[in-house]
């Protein structure tokens, strides 16, 4: 069951994956680079920060599970069906050299295709003992469609990959709705004849 906080929770996760696998990591080109959720541009108005910024830049419902049947919690009651969603993350390194910068997005591929799946233990905050489960993948954007998401930055485009962690799902917050529970099942059948 997941509430509302499960985005953050989601997030917290993969910026934990980061920081154990880059801020916390031994090697001198990766130590102490700091994993920031704000926007490149929020990084940068902020006098410069250095480091990644793992960003939610938007998300999507997952047209396929949203019709999925509610939920029946007793022979009377059914809860609503969660909201499916998709999460997209834009993960650009802001450090000065251009070497760093390659080291750090090839390490962060190199993380995020270790866990491709976040599960268990990995989990952060209200996900902590949860039997969920959440796909990690590189989402493929096109050139132009990267250079869409740096338009809305006003910011220059910079070397950054972007991920889609997918299928988050938000319960929903309404009480369980009374239902009449199926007493008799009548079913017929018949052989269909045809005319030649």
């Amino acid at each position: 069951m997941s509430d509302f906080t499960v985005v953050k929770a989601v997030t917290d996760t993969l910026q934990q994956v980061l920081v154990d696998g880059i801020t916390n990591n031994p090697d001198p080109q990766l130590n102490g680079v700091a994993i920031d959720l704000r926007s490149p541009k929020e990084m940068r108005e902020a006098h410069n920060a250095v480091g990644i910024s793992l960003w939610l830049y938007r998300i999507t419902r997952d047209p396929d599970m949203l019709n999925d049947r509610p939920e029946r919690i007793s022979n009377s009651q059914i809860r609503r069906s969660a909201l499916p969603i998709h999460l997209y993350y834009l993960v650009t390194p802001l450090v000065a050299d251009p070497g760093d910068r390659q080291t750090l997005i090839g390490r962060v591929l190199q993380l995020f295709n270790d866990h491709a799946i976040l599960r268990g233990a990995e989990l952060q905050d209200s996900l902590v003992g949860s039997p969920d489960e959440f796909r990690v993948t590189l989402e493929t954007l096109t050139l132009e469609e990267l250079t869409r998401v740096w338009f809305s930055l006003s910011e220059p485009y910079d070397l950054s990959v972007s991920y889609e962690v997918q299928v988050v799902k938000i319960d929903s917050d309404s009480e369980a709705v009374q239902t009449s529970s199926v007493v008799s099942r009548k079913t017929t059948y018949a052989q269909i004849v045809g005319i030649s």
